[in-house]
């Protein structure tokens, strides 16, 4: 079995004989330097790149043949993490992981024109876990180095991350931390060095999942107040980062009795281990303001107000109607996440809890099969019902609010597709035409696209509207 070393040692040796394409020219050879490593000189930036070579089947809203693509041919057929790409919606950017002769690094475009901002110095990360010894992490399916973005006192941030071991030998256990190599989103030229480079400690039970979307799964995001890093192990861990100055904040106290979830300028909101009731200790309870509709009680132990998911600094909880039994006829419910205030509700047949996404200027929000508008206070259901044959899921929402989602299909079968309009009306779905595929992401005026290779790799497409 291959670790992710010896994947990246394959691919990196075949990108040397194709001169490094996708990335820029190719990387100069490595020499000596004067304390005898070897060091490279980084790439330059590529030129914008030409229009889409693969045309695909896109939303009404899109133009297959206008935009820009970018391939992630290095990545292997089978990965544990989430794909190596993200966006930064307020300077409208795209970073994604590539690699060069020298290690990994992150690449930066402006999605309108794909034109490269900067591409940072090139990194070798952490130890993988399986090379470490890990036996719980060996396998077939290996970790990558990935990105995330974060916003933080009026200026966006791309954090290049890995996870792994630093020491460790025959005697020693060695330290498991992430590591966050953080660049401002204004930077430019071909070699950037990291403003800061941050170990934040970790104990991870066990590998993510495949494409890295289970709930538990080793998570470096931001959902609203800055970066943080949530991770399951004997006991799942929160830590919020200010990559500003390189402190870290572990949910400690807070998190005594309960689950860090997002770590606001008020506080940490945590829910219960068991039921996941939502609170900021000390300060408010998720049932000090509760939907009207739900059953009537203060009782913190009760079924009312688990915890589904947190984006843009908004809370989204499930509750039970006093007309149902358990689960019966849920209603789903928008907090703020600094003071546990309500902001709107909905009542569902079905929901199903899935990852958050919003609209880039935040006004729509949407957790697996609910969204909301949260100008108008208004939600749409998208779970299969008497008037519904499957789920519909939003993987991404624009900001005049078109809601874009997979709609769930057999074992064995391609999923479909479906958009909805969060704007006006009841936001009822409505069917895409068959192989369409829906974007991860949709920024001012473009959608991203992620299409899996016939072999290895990922690629990027980054699709103008109409």
């Amino acid at each position: 079995m291959r670790t992710r070393k010896a994947v990246a040692g394959t691919v990196l040796a075949g990108m040397l004989l194709a001169g490094c394409a996708g990335i820029g020219e190719p990387a100069s050879p490595g020499k000596k330097g004067d304390d005898g490593k070897k060091t490279t000189a980084a790439p330059s930036a590529s030129p914008t790149p030409a229009g889409p070579s693969v045309l695909l089947t896109v939303p009404p809203a899109y133009s297959a043949d206008r935009g820009w693509e970018q391939p992630l041919s290095w990545m292997p057929a089978k990965y544990s993490s989430k794909p190596p790409v993200a966006v930064a919606p307020r300077s409208d950017t795209i970073a994604y992981v590539n690699t060069t002769e020298g290690g990994y690094v992150v690449q930066v475009r402006e999605a309108s024109t794909g034109k490269v901002r900067f591409t940072s110095r090139p990194w070798e990360p952490p130890t993988p876990l399986g090379e470490a010894g890990k036996s719980s992490h060996e396998g077939d399916k290996v970790e990558l180095p990935s990105v995330s973005t974060t916003f933080q006192d009026g200026r966006e941030y791309v954090v290049l991350w890995a996870h792994g071991m630093l020491g460790g030998d025959a005697l020693t256990k060695g330290k498991e931390i992430v590591r966050l190599l953080v660049h401002p989103v204004d930077a430019s030229g071909p070699a950037v060095a990291p403003v800061r480079q941050i170990d934040v400690p970790v104990e991870v039970y066990g590998p993510n999942s495949e494409g890295g979307k289970g709930e538990d799964d080793l998570r470096v995001e931001d959902v609203g107040g800055g970066l943080q890093v949530h991770w399951d192990g004997t006991r799942k861990g929160a830590v919020a980062v200010d990559v500003t100055s390189g402190t870290i904040d572990a949910c400690a106290d807070a998190c005594a009795e309960g689950v860090g979830r997002v770590r606001t300028a008020k506080g940490w909101v945590v829910s219960g281990h068991g039921l996941g009731l939502v609170e900021m200790p000390g300060a408010w309870h998720i049932q000090d303001d509760a939907p009207s509709g739900v059953r009537s009680t203060m009782d913190k132990l009760s079924m009312d107000g688990q915890y589904m998911a947190a984006v843009g600094g908004h809370l989204l909880t499930r509750w039970r109607t006093e007309a149902g039994g358990t689960f019966s006829t849920p209603l789903v419910a928008v907090h703020n996440a600094a003071t546990g205030k309500l902001e709107t509700s909905i009542v569902c047949e079905n929901p199903r809890t899935g990852e958050a996404v919003s609209s880039p200027n935040g006004r729509f929000v949407a957790a697996g099969t609910v969204a909301f508008d949260l100008q108008r206070r208004h939600g749409a259901c998208l779970d299969a019902g008497e008037s519904r044959k499957a789920d519909v899921s939003v993987r991404a929402i624009t900001d005049d609010g078109i809601a874009y989602g997979e709609v769930a299909a057999r074992i064995g079968e391609e999923p479909g597709a479906a958009e909805a309009d969060l704007s006006s009306g009841d936001g009822t779905p409505r069917a895409l035409p068959a192989g369409t595929r829906v974007p991860e992401w949709a920024l001012r005026d473009t959608g991203v696209f992620l299409t899996p290779q016939p072999v290895n790799g990922l690629l990027i497409s980054v699709l103008k509207r109409k």
